[in-house]
């Protein structure tokens, strides 16, 4: 009986403790950085040069980021590299309604194959791989989220997580998923592959400094 007691008591005090610490949360205000400094992205990139892909309406309302950017990389010897970025406010959680491994099924690829790699060497941060096939087309596709304070996650339970910190310490859940997609040629993965590594780096790098630049004049606004 005593024992049951004390777990009542232990089970109302957690619940007070989250009870408060969530209301806390909501009263304070969230930092609101400017989205759209991330249209200032490099237009040309380690010799590969961008074309600015207009987004569908339907797929923008799908998407629902506060700010997209959608390029196409081109590079002298005729190779593509597609670019996105999707960035999600505190107000939007942070996280993608639709993420990768959701999207591409329902449009009709199909994952051949899944994992997380390391780019970057020692100092450099992982990104999840999908080898896709449709219509006997095939493509691979590197995607990682990151946030104000950290990058290379990849999946929706570890960025929770970063938001949930970023809360705690920042005043802020922010987050935005960076894609990178190219045509698999000749069944040559390993090429494809090489020309995303080269990129993977090179973005990860841009998409830093254009955070760094739009935390410079945040905006602070209160929840709710």
């Amino acid at each position: 009986m005593l024992n049951r007691d004390v777990e009542s008591a232990v089970l109302v005090v957690v619940l007070l403790v989250v009870g408060a610490l969530s209301w806390w949360l909501t009263l304070r205000p969230v930092l609101e950085p400017d989205p759209t400094r991330f249209d200032a992205l490099p237009e040309r990139l380690n010799g590969w040069q961008s074309v600015e892909i207009e987004m569908d309406e339907g797929v923008s309302e799908m998407l629902a980021a506060d700010h997209n950017v959608q390029r196409a990389y081109l590079h002298p010897q005729r190779y593509v590299v597609f670019f996105y970025l999707g960035y999600y406010g505190t107000r939007r959680g942070g996280t993608p309604e639709h993420t990768p491994d959701v999207c591409y099924p329902a449009q009709g690829w199909e994952i051949l194959s899944a994992m997380d790699r390391s780019v970057g060497g020692d100092e450099g941060f992982d990104v999840r791989e999908f080898v896709l096939e449709k219509d006997g087309e095939r493509r691979l596709v590197h995607y990682w989220y990151r946030t104000s304070h950290a990058t290379g996650i990849t999946s929706t339970a570890r960025l929770r997580l970063q938001h949930f910190w970023g809360r705690l310490t920042a005043n802020r859940g922010d987050g935005a998923l960076v894609r990178l997609s190219t045509l698999i040629e000749a069944d040559d993965v390993e090429d494809a592959r090489s020309r995303l590594y080269g990129l993977d780096v090179a973005f990860e790098h841009a998409v830093e400094d254009a955070w760094k630049t739009a935390d410079a004049e945040p905006a602070l606004s209160p929840t709710g």
